[in-house]
């Protein structure tokens, strides 16, 4: 299909036509006037987006980057930290922590459940952390960890610095920092804020930063160090090391496009498109991977059917002009991955599904046809009215 395929996997997400065109604008110096001001005016627009007033940060990496910058900020050799694990990516903070220095305590959830707010408070009452790191969707099995409830209960019980990876949700589910307590909530650009693959985004609060100011140890970390990177983020045409200029243009087009539409608009959007997709997934007999009561709107993980082939599915579904993505870890080959999120749209949901239903059928997989199709257009005219 070449330039026609609908990437529908959890990130990289289709980009805005308006965001490719930002990056094709020629190169700027980035101490050049102009560029310094397209990026203040990102920073201070990814603020919004993470509702909050504490420092944003705008990184050349990827998500897993802001994580490691998260934790080598907070982490000092010898350091207890919780570690809520519910997947695949949860896991990936335990091995940072370790690499760090951190001695973990693993708050572990079977695949497609949630972590439990009560099962953090009971964490806390039996040791002293310095942090509490919380995925808030795991992307592997598409559940939404309460970050919310945890939050109160880490300020509650604890003085921890509360973490969360909102790399699969800042943009298309609420994330509120300020309100739910988060000192270093860590994200990327290619997924909800619908950016190519390349930055690494983070909120820190004050009280991170102030702690580093009394760090007894120096950060084993010194492209991560937030003290080297605060001056820029204030500044702009201060320098550290060379950012993304032409990145940096498409994020700021991207958070243009979000903020256009409105948050509260955005995650709506995305509520209704993920209800509609899991309403065909019911109605074709297909189980997901997520426990109901926490299931996410920006991706879902759904099992196969019985005598359903992994790749065999996903090159069909490909060929048909859409990509979807394998399951990870211990469900490799017993599922697939749909990313719903960022510019996706009503047509995009519908010709996924479309998608889904002709390859399960030619695949020998027996199904009310078209049932599917009629059960996402039924959820989303009910949850317009």
């Amino acid at each position: 299909m070449g330039e026609r395929e609908l990437l529908m996997i959890p990130g990289p997400t289709n980009v805005d036509p308006a965001v490719l065109r930002a990056l094709s604008k020629p190169t700027l110096s980035h101490t050049d006037p102009e560029f310094v001001k397209i990026f203040k005016e990102s920073l201070n627009n990814l603020k919004k987006v993470f509702m909050t007033h504490n420092e944003a940060f705008v990184i050349a990496g990827s998500g897993t980057l802001a994580l490691e910058m998260a934790i080598a900020n907070i982490i000092e050799p010898g350091d207890k930290i919780l570690n809520t694990v519910s997947g695949f990516f949860g896991q990936y903070f335990v091995e940072i922590s370790k690499a760090h220095g951190a001695l973990p305590k693993v708050l572990e959830a079977p695949w497609g459940k949630s972590i439990k707010p009560d099962q953090v408070k009971n964490a806390l009452k039996e040791g002293d952390y310095k942090a509490v790191t919380v995925t808030h969707v795991e992307t592997s099995t598409g559940v939404t960890n309460p970050i919310k409830e945890i939050g109160e209960i880490v300020k509650e019980y604890s003085n921890a610095f509360y973490i969360v990876d909102a790399v699969c949700s800042l943009g298309g589910m609420e994330v509120r920092v300020d309100d739910w307590n988060i000192d270093v909530c860590a994200s990327g650009s290619q997924k909800c804020i619908g950016v190519p693959p390349g930055l690494a985004l983070l909120s820190v609060s004050d009280e991170v930063l102030k702690f580093l100011e009394k760090r007894k140890s120096p950060v084993k970390f010194w492209y991560g160090d937030f003290r080297n990177w605060l001056p820029v983020m204030r500044d702009p045409s201060r320098y550290f090391a060379t950012p993304p200029v032409n990145m940096i243009y498409a994020l700021s087009e991207a958070l243009k496009v979000v903020l256009g539409e409105g948050l509260e608009e955005r995650f709506r959007r995305h509520h209704i498109l993920a209800e509609a997709f899991r309403a065909a997934m019911d109605a074709l007999n297909l189980k997901l991977v997520a426990d109901r009561e926490y299931v996410a709107d920006t991706v879902t993980a759904v099992y196969y059917p019985k005598n359903i082939e992994d790749n065999a599915f996903r090159s069909e579904m490909r060929r048909r002009g859409i990509v979807v993505a394998s399951t990870l870890g211990p469900l490799k080959g017993k599922g697939f991955r749909v990313g719903h999120m960022g510019n996706v749209s009503q047509n995009d949901i519908m010709s996924t599904i479309a998608a889904i239903e002709a390859t399960l059928r030619n695949m020998g997989y027996q199904f009310n046809y078209g049932a599917g199709l009629t059960a996402a257009q039924e959820k989303i005219l009910s949850l317009q009215q």
